[in-house]
C-alpha cells in the first residue's frame, strides 16, 4: 500500500537544514516502495523547480544542476523536441531520479549540514569555561595549561576558556589570588577584575578584587605588569607597574594610585598563611579573618568596627588570631563555637 511523503521534509532536504532524525525518513523515502509513488508524484512536479532555485545558490552550481538534468533526460537529436520527463518509464525515472537525489543532493546536504554542526561545536566549545572556586577558609595551588601557577584565595573564584592556551591565556577573578606566570606563546597571560585587565609583562603579582571593597589592588612581586581599562581600551594603559609597587583601582571615581610598598615579600603573603594589617578598621579585619578561618564574627557594639589597628597574624590557628586581635585592638572576644563575638 503506497504512503504519503511529507513534502516540506523533503524541501527541508534539499535545502540542507535536516536533522539526522529527519535524514533517517528521507533514506526510508527513497528505499521504501511504499513512497514510491508519492516520491515520483513530486519528483515530476517540484523537484527540478527546488533543485535549480537550490543549486544555483552554490558555488559551481550551473555545472551540477546540468549534471543532474542530463541524469533526468534521455539524449535527443537537435531536430527532435526535447522528450518530456513524464514520458520516462516509471521504473526508469525512479532509478534516475532517486540517483540523482542521493548523489546531485544528499551530498551537499550532508556537507552543509557537517559544516553546519562543526560551526555550531565550535561555537559551543568557545563558550565553554573552566570554573574554579574556593569557599571561605579554603585555598588552592592551580596549575593553568601553559604551566602557569595560581595560588587561588580564600572566598574567591576565576575562570578560564577551554582553549586557554591554544586562543588565549585570559582569565577572569573575583577575589585574591596570586600569579606566577609563564612566558610562552603569542597570547599575552592577562587577568580581569571588574573593570580593568592585568596584563603579565613580568612574572609575578597579587590581585585582590572583591565587589564588597571599594578599590581593585594589583601588586607586583616580581618583574613588570600593565593595567589597562578594558571598558575603554581607547584609554590606553592605567599604569605600568614595576616590581614591589601597587596599584590602587577606586571603582567609584575610577582613579588610579600607585604607590611603592614597603616589604615586596609581603606581597602574596597570605599563601604562606601570613596576614598583614595596616591601620585598618576592625570591621575590615573581621572580614578578612572570616573568609580566611571560614569562621562568623559580629559585634555586640557598631561603634567598635570602627577602631583602627595595625598588627601580623602569622600560621595563627583561630583562637591564637582572636587572641592577637583582642590584644592589638583593646577588646573582648567571646566565642561560642558557632561564631565570635566581638565587645
Amino acid at each position: 500500500m503506497q504512503q504519503p511523503i511529507d513534502r516540506t521534509l523533503l524541501r527541508l532536504y534539499v535545502e540542507g537544514r535536516c536533522s539526522p532524525e529527519q535524514l533517517a525518513v528521507i533514506r526510508q523515502y527513497l528505499n521504501d516502495p511504499a513512497y514510491r509513488e508519492s516520491l515520483e508524484e513530486w519528483l515530476q512536479m517540484d523537484w527540478q523547480e527546488v533543485s535549480e532555485e537550490t543549486f544555483r545558490e552554490e558555488a559551481g552550481a550551473t555545472e551540477k544542476y546540468q549534471q543532474f538534468l542530463a541524469l533526468v533526460q534521455p539524449p535527443v537529436s537537435p531536430l527532435v523536441e526535447t522528450t518530456p520527463v513524464r514520458h520516462i518509464s516509471s521504473r526508469r525515472w525512479w532509478q534516475v531520479a532517486a540517483a540523482a537525489m542521493i548523489i546531485g543532493v544528499m551530498g551537499w546536504a550532508g556537507w552543509q549540514w557537517q559544516e553546519n554542526s562543526r560551526q555550531q561545536q565550535q561555537v559551543l566549545q568557545e563558550d565553554q569555561w573552566v570554573h574554579l572556586q574556593n569557599e571561605a577558609g579554603k585555598r588552592t595551588e592551580i596549575l593553568l595549561p601553559d604551566s602557569s601557577q595560581v595560588y587561588l584565595g580564600a572566598a574567591s573564584s576565576l575562570r578560564y576558556n577551554k582553549n586557554y592556551g591554544i586562543t588565549n591565556r585570559d582569565i577572569v577573578l573575583e577575589g585574591e589570588a596570586y600569579f606566577i606566570a609563564k612566558h610562552k606563546g603569542r597570547y599575552p597571560f592577562s587577568v580581569r577584575t571588574g573593570s580593568i585587565t592585568t596584563v603579565d609583562i613580568g612574572t609575578a603579582f597579587n590581585i585582590r578584587y572583591r565587589s564588597s571593597e571599594p578599590a581593585i589592588k594589583v601588586a607586583v612581586a616580581e618583574g613588570l605588569v600593565n593595567v589597562v581599562n578594558h571598558d575603554q581600551p581607547q584609554a590606553g594603559v592605567i599604569a605600568s607597574l614595576k616590581k614591589q609597587q601597587q596599584l590602587n583601582f577606586d571603582t567609584f571615581t575610577r582613579q588610579a594610585i600607585v604607590h611603592t610598598l614597603p616589604d615586596g615579600e609581603r606581597i602574596g603573603s597570605w599563601r604562606q598563611g601570613v596576614l598583614v594589617f595596616r591601620k585598618q578598621r576592625l570591621r575590615e579585619v573581621a572580614a578578612e579573618l572570616e573568609r580566611y578561618y571560614g569562621i562568623s564574627i559580629r559585634f555586640e557594639k557598631p561603634q567598635t568596627a570602627d577602631l583602627l589597628i595595625t598588627t601580623t597574624i602569622n600560621n595563627a590557628s583561630v583562637k591564637e588570631a582572636m587572641d592577637i586581635v583582642s590584644l592589638t585592638a583593646g577588646v573582648q572576644i567571646n566565642n561560642s563555637g558557632k561564631e565570635i563575638l566581638i565587645k
